[in-house]
């Protein structure tokens, strides 16, 4: 009995005894004697992780609490965007009282230009064309700053470097078409050149790693990006091409050098690929083509489509027994379309007696002036890839078009070239 009631003097002391109205002037009581705020900044106690409030809310406004400079930092932010274009209006006006430099040239076909400094161009073929060994064959020229029949370079003291960037082609692969350009000018680790291989690297990851090669090579002049496709993840996305393009042009001013861009054709047909190839076709200063000689597959025929200058004639490129590209003749193009066409007549007529003709001066009679049937008949084989009796037929066909003459010497005919 005794704890039961010193239990229940201890509870009511923890647990004093409030209930109705009495609670409600407990309460009452309890908010009357809570002490009011204190307007004391905290100040944290020694070994806390607090840290004071900073005097300064804003990096721009040094004091909100002054309504004037308030107002004129106000003024100020708003005038930053228009202090900025005025200073690209600035650059941008162009000064009709002031005579302005022609654009530097630095290559040239025929006497007219294709590459100019501070503007870029565009490469296009179908696969296989032998894009790759025309920008060899171009390289090697600028490389060794020197003239190979018809084209020639005109690259400044100051912008002698070359930069040649493969995204397609692995290292090894890529290596081999920069050691071309070594064999082409007969020199060994040219100082001038460097070549690089971006094909491991992300869309996004290429970009920004030719921009910073382009920015931080000394003297350079002309950079080749064989495979300008792989700079972006869509071909007709009209934002990534209009980005690439919009590149092109300020890396090309800014630091007054050429870019020459490779892009594949359309299967279908000769234009450049999606938008992208749309929106350089527009922007750039000249757009080559590349495309392999259907009567003669062994060269492909260059020929600059697009200029703001004057277009040189087009002319032909083939690859040497060592790999190396070179400028074929006129006459020899027009020599190797006849061989080629020969190898395909089944029939005299298949062929106009002007390029028999030929074929009899240059391969048949070259040599020898004078052949027997025998002779005769073994050398129309040989050339037309015909059977025997095929070749009987075109020997017939040349004696009545009085292309050969013959003559008999006993018991033999000799025949000759008319």
């Amino acid at each position: 009995m005794k704890q039961t009631e010193n239990y229940q003097n201890t509870r009511s002391r923890i647990f004093p005894k409030i209930n109705g109205s009495g609670q409600k002037k407990e309460r009452s009581k309890m908010k009357k004697e809570q002490p009011l705020p204190s307007t004391t900044p905290f100040e944290p106690t020694k070994g806390t992780h607090f840290q004071s409030q900073p005097q300064s809310i804003s990096p721009v406004f040094s004091e909100l609490n002054n309504p004037e400079e308030t107002s004129n930092n106000v003024k100020n932010l708003k005038n930053e965007p228009t202090k900025e274009l005025l200073k690209m209006a600035a650059e941008a006006e162009i000064d009709l009282s002031k005579p302005l430099m022609s654009p530097q040239r630095v290559l040239t076909i025929d006497g007219e230009t294709v590459l100019n400094l501070g503007d870029f161009s565009m490469t296009i073929g179908k696969a296989k064309s032998r894009k790759t060994f025309l920008n060899t064959l171009l390289m090697a020229v600028l490389v060794g700053n020197m003239s190979n029949g018809r084209i020639r370079s005109f690259l400044p003291v100051d912008k002698l470097v070359v930069v040649s960037i493969d995204t397609e082609q692995g290292k090894y692969h890529a290596q081999q078409s920069a050691k071309r350009i070594q064999q082409l000018i007969k020199v060994n680790d040219p100082p001038n050149f460097k070549a690089y291989s971006l094909r491991k690297f992300t869309p996004q990851q290429r970009l920004k790693l030719i921009e910073f090669i382009i920015y931080n090579t000394p003297n350079l002049g002309v950079v080749f990006i064989d495979g300008i496709r792989d700079l972006i993840t869509s071909i007709n996305d009209e934002e990534q091409a209009t980005m690439i393009t919009s590149k092109l042009m300020k890396w090309t001013e800014e630091l007054d050098i050429h870019i020459n861009c490779t892009l594949h054709m359309n299967k279908g047909d000769n234009n450049a690929r999606g938008h992208l190839g749309t929106e350089m076709l527009n922007k750039s200063l000249t757009t080559i083509s590349v495309t392999k000689d259907k009567m003669n597959p062994q060269c492909s025929i260059v020929e600059v489509i697009e200029s703001r200058d004057k277009e040189p004639r087009p002319f032909a490129i083939g690859v040497d027994e060592s790999g190396l590209p070179y400028l074929i003749s006129e006459s020899d193009v027009s020599a190797m379309k006849t061989e080629n066409r020969t190898k395909k007549s089944a029939h005299p007529l298949d062929l106009d007696n002007g390029a028999h003709y030929e074929i009899l001066k240059n391969k048949i009679f070259r040599t020898k002036k004078q052949k027997t049937y025998a002779e005769l008949l073994s050398a129309v084989q040989n050339v037309y890839d015909v059977g025997v009796n095929k070749a009987k037929k075109f020997i017939t066909h040349f004696d009545n078009e009085d292309l050969i003459s013959s003559v008999r010497d006993g018991n033999k005919t000799i025949y000759s070239l008319v």
